[in-house]
């Protein structure tokens, strides 16, 4: 009797048992863990929300020679102030025929009701080498305490360096558009640190010049400025002359966002404003960014603790200063050590702070942290033999 208990008791322990596990794993399908194509979609669109926000802060820049000419799009413009301080490329406010800036530049932007707004706008900073401009609104309109009313939609500048194969959007108003914003999606290609270029596979349309390429969080990360189309001539007849012209393909050109930032803090530097635009000219207030001097690298490497005896077919290399390894994508300017321990680096640089790599064989490797500048004569290095 006492056995037949038992078992009974074991037979309602194990039900229970197999109950709680039962109410457990139902109670486990409500916890699910999302799946990585779930979010990936949770992610792009968050992505095409911060994209859609960049949009509103990028608008479309209208020039005229006269007062009796229509205004005509020329451009696209990036707010990179709610005051009112617009980036955009130097060529689209610049008149070829006579390469001064245009007397009249208006940037017209669009409101989230669906109208859009026009603003007079003025040059403030330019960078010709660079082809870029600074423009501030001119504000006509005050409340009733005197201050300018000029509040407008600013875009984000992207601190962060971008990288290779980063997803790419760009924005603007390109020619052929119409007057609407137009967006299109690529990625980076390429970076040339000493010429301050992103290259990038993403369509860039006459028009977009001006604009903004930003990043999968609507951050600015660069200004599209030109394209470089791969073509070629074809001979199709064999008489000898090109009876058409093949595209293969085009690179597109951004100036990055930094170049933008560097600006905003020469125009802190030497703000010049006014409340009334009719005492504002542009000829009174534009500072122009003189190029830097570019500077060439040489010296001479001899070995240490001995009486200057150089060092021949040693290897010399100048990489960003933020960096350590030396790669093909970062290697800004090298050369090679004659007999005399003499060397000159092949390509001249812009005055900065650099990192400098030495290598010879059978001496230790030379890493040194450089100002580079004009008055630069020649750098003197001395290399200690390896142990091995």
């Amino acid at each position: 009797m006492f056995g037949k208990r038992k078992s009974f008791l074991l037979l309602i322990i194990i039900t229970a048992l197999l109950f709680c596990y039962t109410e457990v794993e139902n109670a486990r399908v409500f916890v699910e863990i999302p799946t990585a194509n779930q979010q990936s979609s949770a992610q792009t669109t968050i992505a095409k929300e911060k994209v859609r926000e960049a949009i509103k802060s990028i608008g479309l820049i209208l020039v005229k020679n006269t007062s009796q000419e229509p205004l005509r799009p020329r451009g696209s413009g990036i707010v990179v102030r709610e005051n009112g301080i617009i980036a955009t490329n130097y060529h689209v406010i610049k008149n070829e025929q006579t390469n001064e800036i245009y007397p009249e530049i208006v940037f017209e932007i669009n409101k989230d009701d669906g109208d859009t707004t026009r603003h007079r706008l003025t040059a403030m900073v330019i960078n010709k080498d660079q082809d870029l401009a600074l423009l501030q609104v001119v504000k006509e309109t005050k409340d009733n305490t005197g201050t300018s009313l000029v509040k407008l939609p600013t875009i984000t500048i992207e601190t962060n360096q971008v990288q290779i194969l980063d997803d790419i959007v760009i924005i603007g108003y390109p020619e052929k558009g119409g007057k609407s914003v137009t967006v299109n999606t690529g990625i980076v290609e390429g970076k040339d640190l000493l010429e301050e270029w992103i290259k990038t596979d993403a369509r860039l349309i006459r028009g977009n010049s001006g604009g903004a390429a930003v990043n999968g969080n609507g951050k600015l990360i660069g200004v599209p400025t030109k394209i470089i189309v791969d073509s070629q001539q074809i001979d199709k007849d064999g008489d000898g002359f090109p009876d058409t012209t093949e595209s293969y393909g085009a690179v597109g050109f951004l100036r990055p966002a930094h170049l933008i930032t560097a600006m905003l803090v020469q125009l802190d530097k030497s703000y010049v404003t006014s409340n009334d635009p009719n005492t504002t000219k542009n000829s009174d207030i534009v500072q122009q960014i003189v190029p830097a001097t570019l500077v060439t690298v040489q010296g001479i490497i001899i070995k240490l603790g001995t009486d200057n005896e150089p060092i021949a077919g040693a290897r010399i290399g100048l990489i960003p200063a933020e960096t350590d390894e030396v790669t093909p994508k970062n290697l800004l300017s090298w050369g090679g050590s004659n007999a005399e321990g003499w060397f000159e680096l092949n390509k001249p640089v812009p005055p900065g702070k650099y990192c400098l790599k030495v290598k010879a064989f059978g001496f230790e490797p030379y890493t040194q942290i450089i100002d580079i500048n004009e008055k630069l004569e020649k750098i003197i290095i001395k290399l200690g033999k390896s142990e091995g």
